[in-house]
C-alpha cells in the first residue's frame, strides 16, 4: 500500500471518529476587522489605547497630529487640532493639559509624559497657511440661533452651528470677541494676534456679529422671539468676595477679574512702592500676581512686593510646578495655609493685612480638595496697599427672563434657550468649554432639525508597512528639551516668556510619541504559540495568558497570565505596554499579528450607513505572510 493511500485511509477514519471539542474563542478587541463602526466595545477599545485622547475634554486626535508634525507637515496638525480644539495656538499656551497626566510615557517611559500642548503650540507656529475657516457640514438650513457672549464656549458653538448650516449671531458686550482669552489671561502668556487669528477663522464663515451690547433680560427676550434658538455663554463674571473685618472701601480692594482686564487693555498705572497681596490659589491669582511683578518689579519697584496667600498648598494650586517656579523667579512670594483675617488702616488706607495660618484633614471640601480649619493664635500681619481678591466667580443668572431657570445638561426650561461654557457649569478652563460649546451645539442641531445628522465613529484601516509607525524603541529613552523662555529681566510684562520649540526640539518630542493610535494584534487561530513575539519585545507588553476577563460590552478588562507555556491559551498584546515598535509583526512566522489605524471621526448619519457597507469582518482577511 502506497503511503498516500494509508494517509488517506487513515485521515478517512478520523473523520468517521466524529471527533469534536470547543475551541477557545478568539478574543478580538473591535467589533470589526476594518471599516466603520460605532459600537460600545469599540469606543471602549479606543479609549483605552488611547488615553490621551480620552483624558482631553475636546477629544483632540493627539496622536494625529503628533505623528503629522513628526512627518515635517505642521499645517496638517494644526488642521487636526482646529477641527477638534478650534484655538490650536491658543491651547498650545495656556491648555490645563489633562492629555499629559494620562499620557503612557506615566508609565512606559523615563522622562515624563510627552509635551503634548507644546507640540500643538509647535504646529500653529510652524505652520505655513494662516487659519481659515472650516468647509461646513450641510446645506443652509434658514434656522436662526442667537449666541449671548463672545468667549471659548461661544464662538466654538457659533463654528459649530455654522457648520451644521444655520444661520449664527453673537452678542457681545465687549469690543472685541474671546471672551477670557482676552480679558483674563495675561498678554505675556497668550499673544492677542494668536487669539485674534483664530477667533477670524470662526467669524469668516459667515457669523453676525454684534459688538458692545450689553444684553439684559428684557432684550434677551426679544432676541428669543425672534431666533429659533439662543445659547447664553456670557461665562462667570460676578467675582466672589470674602468679607474682612476694617477693610476699607473703594481703591483698596480689586477683584482678579477687574485686574486682569485693566492689565490686559493698558490700563494699570504705576505702583511703585506698593506691596501687594493676592488672595487666592486658582488661574486668575497666578496671572495677577506674574501680571504684577514683571522680572524688574515693573509695576511696584523694587521697594514693593507681590505676594500670593492661598489657603491650601501648592498642591492645591491650579498652576503646575513650572509656572510656581517661574513665579519665584520674578520675586513673587508665595505663602501657602494662610486665610485673611481682619485689616488694618491708617488715615483712611489700608497698610496691613492679618492672616490667620490653616490645618488641612482627610476629609474633602470645595471642587474634592481638603477641607480648611484654622489654627488659634497663629495670626500675623503682612503690609499691604492693595488687596486683590482672586477666589473665584460666579454666574449672573438675573440675564435670563423671568421664569426662565437650568433643568439638566444645557437645556433650560424654554424649549429655545440653551446654556454652555462657564455660564453652564462654573467657572472653569478654556479646553472645556469648546468641548461645552460642541456638545452643545450637537444638541441644538438635533433639537432644531428633529433628528441627530452627524455620526461619531471609529474608523478601522488595516496598514500594509510590515510593522513599521516611524518610531523606534530608541526614541523612547530621548531626553525632551524645555521650553525656551525669554531672559528674566527682559520680561517687560508684554513679551511672550515661553518662545516656543526650535523645529529640532519639536521633533524630538515629537517622535517621543507612541502613535497609540496604531493598534497590534494576535490573530489567535494563526497564532502557532512559538513564542517568538514574546522574546524581541522590548517590555512585558506580549505575554501568555490562559485567561481573558471582558466586559458586558466585550472589552477586556483584566487577564491571568499563565506561567507555563502548556497553560497558556492565548498570547497576548497588552496595549497599555506596546510601545508600537512593530518588532512583533515583522518577526512572526505565521502572519499572525496585524497593524491597523483606528481613528474617532464624524460624518453624517447617511453617510455613516453607506460606509459601513464596505466593512471587513474578522475571519475574511488571510494573514498569510509569505
Amino acid at each position: 500500500m502506497s503511503d498516500d493511500k494509508s494517509l488517506d485511509e487513515f485521515l478517512k477514519s478520523i473523520e468517521e471518529l466524529d471527533i469534536s471539542y470547543d475551541m477557545a474563542p478568539n478574543p478580538q478587541e473591535h467589533s470589526v476587522f476594518t471599516g466603520v463602526t460605532a459600537e460600545p466595545l469599540d469606543f471602549k477599545t479606543y479609549a483605552k489605547d488611547i488615553p490621551c485622547q480620552q483624558a482631553c475634554p475636546a477629544k483632540t486626535n493627539v496622536p494625529a497630529y503628533i505623528e503629522a508634525i513628526a512627518k515635517g507637515d505642521p499645517d496638517k496638525a494644526y488642521l487636526i487640532n482646529q477641527e477638534d480644539n478650534v484655538f490650536s495656538g491658543v491651547l498650545g499656551r495656556v491648555c490645563s493639559r489633562p492629555c499629559e497626566d494620562a499620557c503612557r510615557h506615566n508609565w512606559t517611559g523615563t522622562s515624563g509624559p510627552v509635551h503634548i500642548c507644546h507640540l500643538k503650540r509647535s504646529a500653529s507656529d510652524y505652520k505655513e497657511n494662516p487659519p481659515k475657516p472650516l468647509p461646513g457640514w450641510f446645506e443652509d438650513t434658514s434656522k436662526k440661533v442667537a449666541i449671548i457672549g463672545g468667549g471659548p464656549a461661544g464662538l466654538t458653538a457659533a463654528r459649530e452651528l455654522r457648520r451644521y448650516g444655520h444661520n449664527v449671531t453673537i452678542y457681545e458686550r465687549d469690543s472685541m470677541l474671546g471672551g477670557m482669552m482676552v480679558q483674563g489671561i495675561p498678554i505675556f502668556r497668550l499673544p492677542r494676534e494668536t487669539v485674534e487669528a483664530e477667533v477670524n477663522a470662526i467669524i469668516e464663515s459667515g457669523i453676525d456679529v454684534k459688538y458692545n451690547t450689553n444684553v439684559d433680560s428684557v432684550m434677551l427676550q426679544g432676541i428669543i422671539d425672534e431666533n429659533d434658538a439662543v445659547l447664553m455663554a456670557v461665562g462667570t463674571v460676578h467675582p466672589s468676595n470674602l468679607k474682612i473685618p476694617g477693610l476699607p472701601g473703594d481703591g483698596h480692594t480689586i477683584s482678579g477679574l477687574k485686574f486682569m482686564y485693566d492689565y490686559n487693555m493698558g490700563k494699570i498705572g504705576d505702583m511703585r512702592g506698593q506691596n501687594v497681596i493676592i488672595v487666592g490659589g486658582g488661574f486668575t491669582a497666578v496671572d495677577c500676581g506674574r501680571s504684577y511683578a514683571r522680572a524688574a518689579k515693573r509695576l511696584v519697584g523694587e521697594e514693593g512686593s507681590v505676594t500670593i496667600m492661598y489657603r491650601r498648598t501648592e498642591a492645591q494650586m491650579s498652576a503646575d510646578s513650572d509656572e510656581i517656579n517661574e513665579m519665584r523667579l520674578e520675586e513673587i512670594e508665595v505663602e501657602t495655609l494662610m486665610n485673611p483675617h481682619s485689616a488694618r488702616t491708617e488715615d483712611g488706607k489700608l497698610v496691613g493685612v492679618t492672616f490667620q495660618r490653616n490645618s488641612l484633614d482627610d476629609s474633602q471640601g470645595d471642587g474634592g480638595k481638603p477641607k480648611v480649619h484654622a489654627i488659634e493664635g497663629t495670626e500675623e500681619e503682612y503690609p499691604c496697599d492693595l488687596l486683590i481678591m482672586a477666589i473665584g466667580q460666579t454666574r449672573e443668572l438675573k440675564i435670563l427672563p423671568e421664569g426662565v431657570s437650568q433643568t439638566e445638561g444645557h437645556d433650560t426650561t424654554h424649549e429655545k434657550v440653551w446654556m454652555a461654557g462657564d455660564f453652564n457649569y462654573g467657572s472653569f478652563d478654556v479646553i472645556t468649554a469648546v468641548n461645552d460649546g460642541k456638545e452643545v451645539a450637537k444638541t441644538i442641531d438635533t433639537q432644531l432639525m428633529g433628528k441627530e445628522r452627524r455620526k461619531e465613529h471609529i474608523g478601522i484601516t488595516m496598514l500594509d508597512t510590515n510593522g513599521e509607525t516611524g518610531r523606534v524603541r530608541d526614541h523612547d529613552i530621548q531626553f525632551p528639551p524645555e521650553m525656551p523662555k525669554l531672559p528674566l529681566f527682559d520680561r517687560d510684562g508684554t513679551a511672550e516668556v515661553e518662545l516656543g520649540h526650535t523645529e529640532d526640539e519639536t521633533l524630538v518630542q515629537a517622535t517621543r510619541c507612541y502613535f497609540c493610535h496604531y493598534k497590534f494584534e494576535i490573530n489567535q487561530d494563526a497564532c502557532i504559540h512559538c513564542d517568538w513575539c514574546i522574546g524581541v519585545a522590548p517590555r512585558d507588553c506580549i505575554n501568555r495568558v490562559s485567561r481573558l476577563f471582558h466586559d458586558d460590552d466585550g472589552a477586556v478588562t483584566s487577564s491571568l497570565e499563565a506561567n507555563l507555556a502548556d497553560e497558556a491559551t492565548y498570547i497576548w498584546i497588552d496595549s497599555n505596554e506596546c510601545v508600537r515598535c512593530g518588532k512583533c509583526l515583522r518577526i512572526c512566522p505565521t502572519g499572525a499579528i496585524t497593524m491597523r489605524k483606528s481613528e474617532k471621526c464624524g460624518c453624517s448619519s447617511e453617510e455613516f450607513e453607506e460606509k459601513q457597507k464596505e466593512n471587513v469582518p474578522y475571519g475574511v482577511v488571510k494573514y498569510d505572510k509569505y
